[in-house]
């Protein structure tokens, strides 16, 4: 299978879990096309994709404008084909039911403003990554992480990401592209 998988990554969390998809997809002999939406080609031809992996983190209530505008952009081309959605944010290593309702409704929106729908969505939890926020945000998210009695040391990182759920979740959609692609 040749699979698409397009991100935008605000502090490189995502671009983490893309390019894990990627090399997961390659140790199982299938290929990657990778895009940054930041900074994405010039032109792409979804001839020869069988399915697509969109990834993005979710930031003050919304994914990222460049993963927004590049989605809208090619909506008609990504529907084309079976896609999923990663939405990638620090909510998903909690269990607030408030929160994941308010999680699902910004993912919603996000297929509502591109006009693009997944097939299926897969939450993955994010990282806080003191070491490298300013003093601003380092201050911010200790406050929140401590509401919340996720970790507050700023002397080190923490990630959350479920790699084996993102493996079974890749693993699944992989598999399930044959069945979804006629139904398209």
């Amino acid at each position: 299978m040749r699979i698409l998988v397009i991100y935008a990554t605000v502090e490189g969390q995502t671009r983490e879990i893309a390019e894990h998809i990627e090399r997961y997809l390659k140790d199982n002999q299938h290929e990657a096309v990778m895009v940054d939406t930041t900074h994405p080609p010039d032109s792409l031809s979804i001839d020869e994709i069988d399915g697509i992996i969109c990834a993005g983190p979710v930031h003050i209530g919304a994914f990222p404008a460049p993963l927004r505008r590049y989605v809208e952009r090619h909506k008609r081309e990504l529907m084309a084909r079976p896609g999923v959605f990663v939405s990638v944010s620090l909510t998903a290593a909690g269990d607030d039911a408030g929160e994941w309702e308010e999680l699902n409704e910004i993912t919603a929106h996000f297929s509502e403003e591109t006009g693009w729908w997944p097939v299926s969505v897969h939450h993955a939890a994010g990282a806080l990554k003191y070491t490298e926020y300013d003093f601003f945000r380092k201050w911010m998210l200790k406050r929140i992480a401590d509401k919340k009695d996720a970790p507050t040391d700023t002397t080190h990182d923490y990630e959350f990401t479920d790699w084996g759920a993102l493996d079974l979740f890749v693993d699944g959609f992989v598999k399930d592209i044959p069945d979804v692609a006629g139904k398209i």
